[in-house]
């Protein structure tokens, strides 16, 4: 620029940036350009995903922060982001963006092998660019509009087309075909969560000023979430540092 109740993307321009930042301190409008007929609705699927986090999310991704060996966090995020290199290779070859395909493929390529099967990032250390790419992404590439902002029970801020997506990120997700139904199943659920609370962990400080410290944490997380999407859409560079989609793949609220 996947399916379960806790994810949907992996991954700002300077000026979305700064745009987040003052409105985690202040508060954010949204534009006439971000439709919300149903905002109601989406407020009160704010209410709870927060209080998910409160009660859930926050306490469980710091005691994660406190007790995991650094050195087994790092390997753990190192693996999530390897998972996702189909992905994001499937999207940019259905983008027609053959460079960054070729990009995605030599990051697997090299992390899965002289990287331990993705435990380790050498791929990174040798200058090939990393690209997040999912249906999403795809799908307003080839012109589909992106509908209004809905935010979704546990799976966070996310658009009608981006919810749709979903379907085909997991047509694309590795994990989908590994082993029979039941390992499939085992294998989607547990890495799901995992992705969530290594997010969770690495964002901790800047998740709490957006939904403890703002004006109006949903305004805050809408804005930031929209802008977000169109920098990946136009293949901007994207700050994973600012306001990162916990709930979703790469990383919502």
């Amino acid at each position: 620029m996947s399916v379960s109740a806790f994810r949907q993307g992996r991954r700002l321009l300077a000026a979305m940036a700064v745009t987040a930042l003052a409105a985690c301190s202040g508060g954010a409008i949204p534009t006439p350009a971000d439709p919300d007929p149903i905002q109601g609705f989406n407020r009160a699927m704010h209410g709870f995903n927060k209080g998910v986090d409160t009660v859930v999310l926050r306490p469980v991704s710091q005691g994660y922060g406190y007790v995991v060996p650094q050195t087994i966090k790092h390997v753990v995020h190192n693996e999530l982001r390897f998972v996702q290199l189909p992905v994001s290779f499937a999207n940019s070859m259905l983008q027609g963006s053959v460079n960054r395909a070729g990009q995605t493929l030599a990051r697997f390529f090299v992390n899965g092998t002289l990287g331990g099967l993705g435990a380790l990032d050498p791929a990174t250390e040798i200058g090939i660019p990393e690209h997040d790419e999912d249906f999403g992404q795809t799908l307003a590439v080839w012109g589909v509009p992106s509908g209004p902002y809905i935010e979704l029970p546990l799976l966070g801020p996310s658009t009608v087309r981006d919810t749709f997506s979903r379907v085909g990120d997991a047509a694309m997700d590795p994990l989908t075909y590994i082993g029979s139904g039941s390992r499939t199943a085992i294998a989607t659920a547990s890495e799901r969560p995992v992705r969530i609370i290594d997010a969770r962990n690495r964002f901790g400080r800047i998740i709490d000023q957006a939904l403890y410290e703002s004006d109006d944490s949903y305004s805050t997380v809408k804005n930031a979430y929209l802008q977000r999407r169109r920098a990946a859409i136009l293949n901007g560079q994207v700050t994973r540092d600012i306001l990162p989609a916990i709930y979703q793949e790469s990383e919502p609220f």
